[in-house]
């Protein structure tokens, strides 16, 4: 299938919930530039960055773990917030950035199988997987 068949589910009218079409609209998809966007390089960096400041917004911790590039971790050290780790378990976290989900990094795939299996609300977009574990939520998979 083409991109020209599905660019009417890209936009998020598929979202039944309201803070998870805020956060896709808000963080995910933002088309303003931050502050810092002139000295980050790469979509990929600057996702990293708007949601690791959305979520130090919120009181939460950011973890990335995973296959980043060096311009990644540089943009989620920017936001200062967020910490790179290996990571073999999902528990106690509250937001997981899990890098190279679609690559050859098993470390990866294996975290991404078992965030789809766990009470979170997931993100895949393109070679990221975002999990967000949020009280009081079902488990959610979006894909972007």
């Amino acid at each position: 299938m083409n991109n020209l068949s599905r660019w009417w589910q890209g936009r998020g009218f598929g979202i039944q919930s309201k803070t998870d079409y805020e956060y896709l609209k808000d963080v995910l998809k933002e088309t303003l530039p931050y502050y810092a966007y002139e000295e980050i390089r790469g979509e990929s960096a600057r996702l990293i960055y708007r949601i690791c400041l959305h979520e130090q917004a919120k009181g939460r911790r950011v973890t990335l773990t995973g296959k980043f590039s060096n311009e990644e971790i540089a943009a989620a050290n920017r936001a200062m917030t967020c910490a790179y780790q290996k990571l073999t378990h999902l528990h106690g976290q509250d937001t997981v950035i899990i890098g190279g989900i679609h690559s050859d990094c098993d470390e990866a795939e294996q975290l991404w199988q078992q965030a789809l299996k766990a009470k979170a609300v997931t993100w895949d977009i393109r070679n990221l997987g975002v999990v967000r574990f949020l009280k009081g939520r079902y488990a959610e998979h979006y894909a972007i």
